[in-house]
């Protein structure tokens, strides 16, 4: 049996940002597959634009799922997509915004390289600038606009 502060914590992040915890789903490549430091293999919210991830945050925060967020912001064209079942190799990633709240998010810009399905490594060609958003803050990735 859980511990009641525990469970009572539980309960309070059932929320937007609670489920926003599926969008940290950051993980560790094999080191031959990502230059340690300049890239980092990935999983969370990722659009074609900084605006994107906004519009599909404000979604999640009125209560869709991210999944639902992002197909809602897709109605008109696919320009984000909720990486959970792979992992996106982004290179050299800037944190453009830190998103306040009572669970914070970083939003960033990076070049996307690579997918890993499985074990798999595909190289994407050409890379395309990609942004996306993720609870941790990538402590190789600099601020945007910080020398």
């Amino acid at each position: 049996m859980l511990d009641s502060r525990i469970s009572q914590s539980v309960r309070r992040q059932m929320s937007f940002w609670g489920v926003t915890t599926l969008l940290g789903l950051v993980a560790i490549a094999p080191s031959d597959v990502v230059a340690k430091g300049r890239t980092h293999s990935l999983q969370g919210l990722f659009c074609n634009a900084a605006e994107q991830i906004d519009e599909t945050l404000t979604h999640m925060r009125r209560g869709m799922s991210p999944r639902s967020a992002v197909a809602f912001t897709n109605r008109d064209g696919v320009v984000c997509t909720f990486v959970d079942l792979l992992h996106y190799v982004v290179d050299q990633p800037v944190v453009i915004n830190e998103i306040r709240g009572s669970f914070p998010l970083f939003k960033y810009q990076g070049t996307l390289v690579a997918a890993i399905v499985g074990n798999a490594y595909r190289p994407l060609s050409p890379p395309v600038q990609i942004f996306f958003a993720i609870p941790e803050r990538l402590e190789s990735a600099p601020i945007a606009g910080r020398a």
